[in-house]
């Protein structure tokens, strides 16, 4: 059984960098993750390498101990040899963890106020009104804070929806949680 620890897939669903992806690995359920922009060169590169070795060789013997030297596996592995197995030689053994996007915490925050017998209707227009055209989750967060009265209900509410998300996530790449 593959251990997984659900707190740190949900902080690698909330960052947003533009040019890092995180991975799932699925034997281990280690969290890892990438530069797009090293990734780049790094396909470029291995892409060059295997155009030459098929140009270079006929003969399988000499293609199958290159493959078995580049795809063996090593107890250190750098950042450009983990590019290579997520892009190209293991590809399924890592899934790349989705974001959770800013319209789907706004879908949560009006799902929570919904959930809320009695929650003030002016106060959840004003709520939605001011998150409305805000992308950022720290400038959302600074708004609830100041509107929303139980934080600690909210904190909860909202990590109990990210949990069922990364749940349904996790089952829909095979692991029953």
């Amino acid at each position: 059984m593959v251990d997984l620890d659900i707190d740190e897939i949900i902080r690698a669903m909330h960052e947003k960098a533009e040019d890092i992806t995180y991975y799932l690995n699925k034997e281990t359920g280690e969290i890892v993750y990438i530069d797009e922009n090293i990734a780049s060169s790094v396909e470029d590169d291995y892409e060059q390498q295997l155009t030459a070795l098929e140009e270079w060789s006929t003969d399988s013997e000499d293609d199958d101990m290159y493959h078995e030297k580049i795809y063996a596996p090593n107890e250190e592995v750098d950042e450009k040899e983990l590019i290579k197995r997520i892009r190209f030689i293991k590809q399924d053994d890592y899934e790349p963890i989705p974001t959770i996007t800013i319209m789907e915490v706004k879908r949560i925050i009006e799902q929570y106020m919904n959930s809320i017998d009695g929650f003030n209707q002016d106060l959840k227009v004003t709520i939605m009104t001011s998150i409305a055209n805000i992308a950022n989750l720290e400038e959302i967060e600074e708004i609830l804070v100041k509107h929303i009265g139980d934080k600690e209900r909210w904190d909860n509410y909202y990590h109990d929806e990210i949990r069922k998300k990364v749940s349904n996530w996790l089952k829909g790449i095979g692991y029953d949680i």
